[in-house]
């Protein structure tokens, strides 16, 4: 089987916060690992690991310490149409219609109105929203306003889709959903996606691996390849699996030892 090349690099990565309130503190610390071509990799590990710093710095949001974030071989150094992310809440303009939230980015870009529309309602019928354009935030549920923003997110095609917890707001029922429909969207358009999760059944349903985070400081302690293959079962179904419950206790078992050797920790992730 022929690798596929990496698409995002994340180079001994380092970040250290300090507050006048506060003492410094290491958040990350050498941080490294790579996501190929598109590769679904999450991140997953104790509350206070970095997960969300991770993101934010390949993002551009935050400016690293020490390290490298490479997209396609290149470094950056700040926001960039070759990152696209997916907040944890939809943070959609409420003034806008689900099409105007979806062509924001395409407005920068310098797209026509015609271009615009055009890939908007392709975009809007790939996350099942097709008949709600002319919606706007106020008349949609919470899993529809998060279609609209991986839409958004989308619509600009970036190399890398960053998505942080974007399904952690929402009820169970809702959240499965939204679990199928990115397997689903996913496979449709092969985008190189790194996930930020606190829930393994989540990261072993959607991930084909799993970078598990130890803490104080944020650092890798392992790589789990996740052996499902796609397309994959419902996750009621994978979850009845021997090998799941065994791979779900192994995560599990790799992140409870780092809470118990460092404690309960109560910093910025």
């Amino acid at each position: 089987m022929i690798q596929a090349p990496e698409k995002l690099r994340i180079e001994r990565l380092s970040k250290t916060f300090q507050t006048a309130r506060r003492p410094a503190h290491t958040v990350l610390h050498n941080l490294t690992f790579g996501v190929a071509e598109g590769e679904f990799v999450s991140l997953i590990g104790e509350s206070g690991c970095g997960k969300t710093t991770v993101l934010r710095i390949v993002q551009g949001l935050l400016q690293q310490d020490e390290g490298d974030i490479v997209v396609d071989g290149n470094v950056v150094h700040g926001p960039g149409r070759d990152r696209g992310l997916v907040f944890q809440q939809a943070n959609l303009l409420p003034w806008r219609t689900a099409r105007r939230n979806v062509e924001f980015g395409l407005e920068l870009q310098g797209l026509s109105r015609a271009e615009r529309s055009a890939k908007a309602k392709e975009l809007l019928d790939l996350v099942g929203l097709g008949g709600f354009a002319e919606h706007f935030p106020h008349q949609m549920s919470g899993g529809m306003q998060q279609r609209i923003g991986l839409a958004r997110a989308l619509a600009i095609d970036p190399a890398v889709l960053l998505m942080d917890e974007p399904f952690s707001a929402l009820d169970a029922q809702t959240r499965e959903v939204l679990q199928r429909e990115l397997i689903r969207i996913h496979a449709e358009t092969r985008k190189t996606v790194l996930f930020v999760t606190h829930d393994l059944d989540e990261a072993l349903y959607l991930s084909d691996r799993v970078v598990i985070l130890a803490a104080n400081p944020g650092r890798v302690k392992e790589v789990i390849e996740v052996p499902f293959e796609r397309p994959r079962l419902e996750l009621t179904a994978l979850r009845g699996l021997p090998e799941f419950q065994q791979l779900r206790s192994k995560v599990w078992q790799l992140i409870r030892s780092q809470e118990n050797t460092s404690g309960s920790a109560h910093v910025q992730d």
